[in-house]
């Protein structure tokens, strides 16, 4: 399990993860902690297409392994919340940015 921290994510991120393939045919799941630091995953069942947001940054989560002869797809993004998001920030000994957009509604 990970937290998206240590990958130079910051705080004022949301993840948004949506399973694609049906997770009776590939038997995969979004595992999350509940409070940050708590050790507690818990499975999110999600049904294909369902979008599933959580805070990524600090809760640490992981994927369990697709032991089935069927491919797993999902896709997954961050968006940046206005008031928490630092578009100035950076991770100490990265250059790194992930190709930050900006976009307004």
């Amino acid at each position: 399990a990970h937290n998206d921290a240590t990958y130079g994510h910051q705080n004022g991120e949301l993840n948004f993860w949506v399973p694609l393939t049906d997770r009776k045919l590939t038997q995969v799941d979004l595992h999350c902690e509940s409070v940050v630091d708590e050790g507690d995953y818990h499975a999110i069942a999600a049904k294909p297409g369902e979008i599933i947001a959580f805070h990524g940054s600090s809760c640490r989560h992981y994927i369990n392994a697709n032991t089935t002869p069927h491919t797993r797809v999902s896709m997954d993004f961050r968006v940046g919340v206005e008031g928490y998001f630092d578009p100035t920030w950076a991770m100490v000994g990265t250059s790194d940015d992930h190709t930050r957009s900006q976009v307004s509604l």
